[in-house]
C-alpha cells in the first residue's frame, strides 16, 4: 500500500511561480546521493558504482581492504515529493504534493522568491477548479460588449448576440457597422469590454437586498489561513 500524501501551498513572488517550481524540482530529483570510496576518496552517485570502483582498485592494489563505501550525503527528498503544481490561472502560489510538511521545508530551503508557507493541508477540492480552466465563452452573455483581438475584425467592438458554449464561439454584431450583420468568432479571439444591461440590473438588485457577499471558501480553507512566515 502506497503511503498517503498531502498537498501543501507556498506563496511566491508574482510571475516567479515557474522559477520557484523549477528550483524545487531540482532539489527533489536533480540532486543525488553521494558515496565515497574509503580507499582513494573518489566520490560517486550510487553505492553500486562505488563498489564497482572499489573492486577494480582491489585488483590493482591488494593492499586495499574490503571496507564498505561511505555515504557522504543523502537526498532526503528523493521519492517523497510526488508532484509540483503551478496553476496557470492562480498567481503567486505553488502547490507541492508530498508525504509530510517537513519535505516542503527542505524543498524550499534557500529558494529565492518564496514569500511564505501556508499552514495546514490543501484539499483537492480547493485547487480542482485551477486544474481545468473554464471555457472563455462560459463567462460571456448576450448583450455583453467585447473587443475582437484577432482575425479580420481585430480592433472592432461588438455586442454579443448569442453564445454557443459547446463550440466556444460567439455570434457578434459589430457596433460600428451600419448594418447589423452577425459574424461568428471564436471566444478566444474576444476580450470583454463591458457587461450587458442584464447583469448591471442584477447587480443593482443584489445591492438593494443588503445581503453580504459570502466567501466561496469557509474558514477552514487554506485561503483563509495566515502564512507561516513572510520575507
Amino acid at each position: 500500500m502506497a503511503p498517503k500524501t498531502s498537498i501543501y501551498a507556498i506563496r511566491t513572488t508574482i510571475s516567479q511561480e515557474r522559477s520557484v517550481a523549477d528550483l524545487v524540482t531540482t532539489a527533489v530529483v536533480g540532486e543525488t546521493d553521494i558515496w565515497e570510496c574509503p580507499n582513494c576518496g573518489e566520490q560517486f552517485s550510487s553505492k553500486d558504482a562505488t563498489l564497482k570502483h572499489m573492486k577494480k582498485e582491489a585488483k590493482k592494489d591488494e593492499t586495499h581492504g574490503q571496507s564498505d563505501p561511505k555515504l557522504v550525503s543523502k537526498n532526503q527528498l528523493l521519492g517523497r515529493v510526488k508532484a509540483i503544481l503551478v496553476p496557470e490561472t492562480l498567481r503567486g502560489y505553488v502547490f507541492i504534493e508530498t508525504l509530510e510538511f517537513r519535505d516542503v521545508e527542505l524543498a524550499i530551503s534557500g529558494v529565492p522568491h518564496v514569500r511564505g508557507r501556508v499552514g495546514g493541508k490543501v484539499s483537492f477540492e480547493e485547487i480542482d477548479r485551477f486544474l481545468i480552466p473554464k471555457p472563455v465563452a462560459e463567462g460571456l452573455e448576450e448583450g455583453d460588449v467585447v473587443e475582437v483581438i484577432s482575425g479580420p475584425f481585430k480592433g472592432e467592438r461588438a455586442r454579443v448576440a448569442r453564445v454557443e458554449v459547446a463550440k466556444e464561439e460567439l455570434i457578434l454584431e459589430l457596433l460600428d457597422s451600419p448594418h447589423a450583420i452577425p459574424i461568428r468568432v471564436h471566444a478566444d479571439f474576444c476580450k470583454l469590454v463591458e457587461k450587458g444591461e442584464r447583469e448591471r440590473v442584477q447587480e443593482y438588485e443584489d445591492m438593494g437586498e443588503g445581503e453580504e457577499e459570502e466567501d466561496e471558501f469557509d474558514d477552514e480553507s487554506f485561503w483563509a489561513r495566515d502564512d507561516d512566515f513572510e520575507d
